[in-house]
């Protein structure tokens, strides 16, 4: 086992780092050299609960732009598989068959989406409390 670092010379920027990048915090704990026990003291804490959520939530937000980026080159993929008169028309149909598929959800959960931010703009009884 490796010696045990100083409890507060370890910085809670250090700890969600290695929460992040390890996945438990008997993990975490290990590649910061402190004692798992202070990882939990310092999740109860209000300002570590508040930078890790943000952390991952920026870690969530970059996964979903970099996919988005891919998302472009798959569906011109897709659609040139499909609109490929020499590809056999099974092959042709699967890929038509894609493009509507997630075509419709989508747009479902763009149209959920749409609707959770009317909600929010217009309150809970339906009406824009700005406006009152």
């Amino acid at each position: 086992m490796a010696a045990r670092k100083n409890q507060t010379a370890v910085s809670d920027e250090q700890i969600i780092a290695a929460l992040l990048g390890s996945g438990s915090i008997a993990k975490a704990a290990e590649a910061t050299g402190i004692a798992p026990r202070t990882i939990y003291d310092r999740m109860g804490t209000r300002e570590f609960k508040a930078a890790y959520s943000a952390a991952k939530s920026d870690l969530v937000r970059r996964a979903v732009l970099d996919m988005s980026r891919s998302l472009s080159a798959a569906v011109e993929v897709v659609t040139g598989i499909m609109n490929d008169d020499g590809n056999p028309a099974s092959i042709r149909l699967q890929a038509a068959k894609m493009v509507i598929e997630n075509a419709a959800k989508f747009t479902d959960r763009l149209d959920k989406a749409d609707a959770t931010t009317a909600d929010a703009a217009t309150g809970p009884f339906g009406f824009d409390p700005a406006k009152w």
